[in-house]
């Protein structure tokens, strides 16, 4: 089970909106254009062990759009690089994520958000893939906002 919200989200307010939001690029590809703001707020959020916490919770969103397409998976994926010809654009021992690709699969690659934040494809040569558990995937996936 996931976390699921409780109730209402209070004190809503917009923390970033359009360019300065990080991963633009990333929701723009995976959503579609539009006017793109990052909220956060308050609410009570039930945890996988059952309890019920008061949590901060931030989410992305674009006014008028009813509800955003889910990604094809469900969690993320993450993989360490091993080698690199650009030391500016991967740096080895460097964990970065893995976003879903599935013509670059075929073709021995890999689509990564590289050391300028945009995603890109590299040989898949370059990684290995790692698994962690859940919760060090949402820490990994938190930090990079």
């Amino acid at each position: 089970m996931r976390s699921e919200i409780v109730g209402e989200i209070t004190d809503v307010e917009t923390i970033a909106a359009g360019p300065s939001i990080r991963i633009l690029p990333l929701l723009r590809k995976r959503y579609g254009r539009g006017r793109w703001r990052k909220r956060k707020g308050i609410a009570s959020v039930r945890l996988p062990d059952g309890s019920v916490r008061v949590a901060d919770v931030h989410w992305f969103e674009v006014p008028g759009l009813k509800s955003m397409a889910k990604p094809k998976k469900a969690t993320a994926q993450f993989a360490i690089c091993i080698n690199t010809d650009d030391p500016e654009l991967l740096t080895p021992r460097r964990i970065y994520q893995v976003l879903p690709d599935e013509s670059a699969d075929r073709s021995n690659y890999i689509r990564v958000i590289d050391n300028e934040g945009e995603d890109y494809l590299y040989p898949a040569k370059y990684f290995i893939f790692v698994d962690f558990p859940l919760a060090t995937e949402r820490a990994l996936l938190q930090a990079s906002l």
